[in-house]
């Protein structure tokens, strides 16, 4: 496989009257995974499918590079299928009147030059094998799960032997066990193949397990850049702690409390946290069981709203707590 690093400058995008995308710029190393995570109507999708040659870019759009390639700029429009980017939909996108090799084989078929005969089987062979599909190539999209025809079409994008690897929303129709088995398989995949990767998810926990990067957005504009567990441990800004984390913000001070950093205090023992409102009465509002540990919502003087924490402890409705913020 390829690995090129990926520029986009200023890239604007615009439907009718309503700007999608205003002046997003990111420059992405070869050979890592990125991505991009934000609410419906953030532009994500948007940003990915002008890399892909999907959509066109505004005329007053910056650049968009793939290594020293120019992909578009102003009325530069290199085509998608001239751009070497294999992309994955979230509607796996396969043909349903064609077998599992046929639909991974197509990409070849229609490449220029064509590739046929022995080396064909043997790409074809070579990308259902890193999939583990290899039983199923005589099989049609209906005899597959929905997990499996995910990955006939993560196959198909991985045959042509891609610079760039695109993932729209690949693990959202899909059901818990099923994503998280595909996301490993994913990140697996990228990171055995050395891939230039970019994800576009609008799930927080997605973005957080797979990426070594995370841009959020908000409107069309990048409300945050870094690395996963710097954003989240330290969110910048009120958006990105709630929308990232389930982060919570005083309505004094302004500071951001995540979810997952009060712990419960034992009668009588001091707060092991620091500074203003790292000490907290609590009454128990609702609890959530979520496997290994208890989701739970409390009133408290010092939120608008519920607060949110988690412990092992089971705790009751209307049980009055103490919580520690842990720095």
């Amino acid at each position: 496989m390829h690995k090129l690093s990926l520029t986009v400058s200023g890239l604007q995008k615009t439907y009718g009257t309503t700007k999608i995308v205003e002046g997003f710029g990111i420059e992405v190393a070869a050979g890592a995974f990125v991505a991009l995570l934000g609410p419906s109507g953030s532009g994500k999708t948007t940003i990915l499918r002008c890399i892909a040659g999907l959509e066109k870019p505004d005329a007053d759009s910056g650049p968009i590079r793939l290594g020293d390639v120019r992909l578009s700029e102003k009325r530069e429009f290199l085509p998608p299928e001239k751009r070497g980017i294999g992309m994955v939909f979230q509607n796996y996108a396969v043909w349903p009147h064609l077998t599992v090799f046929e639909n991974v084989a197509f990409p070849l078929r229609i490449s220029k030059p064509r590739t046929e005969g022995v080396e064909l089987q043997r790409r074809v062979k070579e990308a259902l094998g890193l999939v583990r599909l290899d039983q199923y190539a005589e099989r049609f999209p209906h005899q597959l799960s929905g997990g499996q025809q995910q990955r006939v079409a993560l196959a198909r994008a991985l045959v042509a032997r891609p610079k760039l690897l695109l993932l729209d929303e690949p693990l959202s129709n899909l059901d818990a066990l099923l994503r998280d088995d595909l996301g490993g398989e994913i990140r697996r995949l990228q990171k055995e193949l050395g891939l230039t990767a970019i994800l576009v998810t609008h799930d927080r926990n997605e973005a957080l397990a797979l990426s070594d990067r995370l841009v959020i957005l908000k409107n069309g504009k990048v409300a945050a850049d870094g690395e996963p567990e710097a954003l989240y441990a330290e969110p910048p800004n009120d958006f990105v702690a709630e929308f990232l984390a389930g982060g919570q913000v005083l309505t004094t001070g302004g500071r951001a409390y995540l979810p997952r950093r009060w712990r419960v205090l034992e009668a009588g023992s001091a707060a092991a946290g620091s500074g203003a409102g790292a000490r907290i009465a609590a009454k128990i509002e609702a609890r959530i069981f979520r496997g290994n540990e208890y989701e739970y919502f409390a009133a408290t003087p010092a939120f608008a709203g519920s607060l949110r924490f988690f412990t092992e402890k089971k705790l009751e409705a209307g049980e009055a707590v103490e919580l520690s913020y842990q720095d």
